[in-house]
């Protein structure tokens, strides 16, 4: 069994190792999950391949970039699509949410709170909604409950990863609410038992800051 070592600031549940973390708990894969406050980064950041986190260490070896660490980790654990096909469409979901991700930051980034709430604002009016609407089409065309195929893969996580853990902790559920489709599949992947065992004591040990 391969040694994982996954390193990434303390963030509790925004950044971007968490979907890499619920692929290794969904397997039932054991971890070492190394956490630094943003203080030491200076010093770690000259480790590290490219000069940014998330970085997996595997016996050794290191690997960065979050998909890249996450569509690795689905590939060994049976996660990536039963197919080159499944994994190909795997793939593009989950580099949608990298997308979504990337279009997040300029208001997380944004230190005048007044402009940050219209830019919140305007990022889930906007990007959200449209994205929401697009991907509950592509929900009743796969009609099985799943992104891709009839089982989960990483897409499934990801979007899990991404639509409940940040917008739905920071801004409810109400983007929602036309929406039943995606929101059948974030309940679905929320009561997998290793998921729900993993978020509990995540939420308990590193409760979330707004």
């Amino acid at each position: 069994m391969p040694v994982y070592k996954l390193r990434y600031f303390n963030n509790p549940r925004r950044g971007r190792a968490e979907l890499a973390r619920l692929i290794l708990h969904q397997a039932g894969v054991e971890f070492e999950d190394i956490r630094f406050p943003h203080s030491e980064w200076p010093a770690i950041k000259p480790s590290t391949p490219f000069g940014q986190v998330p970085v997996l260490e595997v016996d050794g070896q290191v690997l960065a970039q979050s998909n890249t660490i996450a569509r690795y980790l689905a590939r060994k654990y049976g996660l990536a699509g039963k197919n080159d096909w499944e994994q190909a469409l795997a793939d593009m979901y989950a580099d949608n949410i990298n997308d979504l991700l990337n279009a997040a930051v300029p208001p997380f980034m944004e230190k005048d709170p007044v402009k940050q709430k219209e830019m919140y604002e305007k990022f889930m009016a906007e990007t959200i909604a449209n994205h929401v609407v697009l991907i509950e089409k592509q929900l009743k065309k796969s009609n099985t409950g799943y992104l891709v195929g009839n089982d989960l893969t990483w897409a499934d996580l990801a979007y899990y990863a991404y639509f409940s853990d940040f917008l739905e902790v920071k801004f409810g559920s109400a983007f929602l609410k036309d929406a039943p489709l995606l929101k059948a599949l974030i309940d679905r992947v929320k009561a997998l038992p290793n998921i729900k065992k993993w978020t509990e004591f995540r939420n308990s040990k590193y409760p979330e800051e707004n």
